[in-house]
């Protein structure tokens, strides 16, 4: 008589749900189509300002590379933001959270994975933003050190506003007010900020504001990265920012998530 073999039931890790919800985001964040947006956007971005200031620039003696690269990066940094929290609004709305609810999955698994596609998106929005100014004059100039930290900035900013936007993306019903609450904002956030005028060119009373707005303090951050100036006082308001931002909204997104899936 042959002895019973015992059954050893492996139970998912939160790295296994990790890696499946983090598979499943990358096919869709990835796919072709998705793909052609991630790249062609920024791509074509970089070709309207570059028609649109290079000369002028040139003309002032402002390294077009230089000056406006950061700026598009971080204009590509806020879509990819905005695009990962209107894929978390689709989520919610397909009943996607209330069929995990039922599923041994770990709760936090799901932002993990979410932030890991986020953050591979920002690489890649970065790198090809990048690639393409050099044909513009954009180098790093402190070297590789530098360049990594150029990179690493732009992550932590998207992950950060990721998170702003995820909150949003898991509080409103309505489509067509979420759309409005993550694309209304970007502009002006961009525009009152060092990004394409310096702040001392904005009258006197709005300089406080873009002195002081998180997204002239990434894109100071990744000007000095760049250009071979990475001092603390140009890196520290970025991280601060960006630690900030995601530690709050992290908090925040957290307890939206609790409520959409009691």
């Amino acid at each position: 008589m042959t002895a019973a073999v015992p059954v050893t039931v492996v139970v998912p890790g939160l790295a296994h749900d990790v890696r499946v919800l983090a598979e499943r985001d990358f096919r869709r964040s990835f796919g072709r189509g998705a793909l052609i947006g991630t790249l062609a956007q920024p791509l074509l971005f970089f070709g309207i300002f570059y028609a649109t200031f290079s000369r002028m620039l040139h003309a002032k003696g402002i390294d077009y590379g230089r000056f406006v690269t950061p700026t598009l990066v971080v204009q590509a940094l806020m879509f990819v933001a905005i695009a990962s929290a209107m894929s978390l609004a689709a989520d919610r709305g397909s009943g996607l959270f209330n069929r995990l609810r039922t599923m041994p999955i770990a709760g936090s698994a799901l932002g993990i994975a979410r932030l890991l596609v986020v953050a591979a998106e920002a690489l890649t929005s970065t790198v090809v933003v990048s690639v393409v100014a050099h044909l513009a004059g954009f180098r790093f100039h402190a070297g590789p050190a530098a360049a990594v930290g150029f990179l690493l900035v732009a992550v932590a900013f998207t992950v950060a506003l990721a998170a702003v936007t995820a909150t949003l993306g898991l509080s409103l019903r309505n489509q067509e007010a979420l759309a409005a609450a993550l694309y209304l904002p970007y502009l002006p956030l961009l525009v009152v900020s060092n990004g394409f005028v310096p702040a001392a060119l904005f009258p006197d009373w709005l300089q406080p504001v873009v002195r002081n707005s998180p997204v002239s303090a990434v894109i100071d951050a990744l000007r000095a990265l760049s250009s071979g100036d990475p001092t603390v006082g140009r890196i520290v308001p970025a991280v601060l920012w960006c630690a900030g931002l995601a530690l709050f909204f992290g908090w925040t997104t957290a307890r939206a998530f609790r409520k959409v899936t009691q």
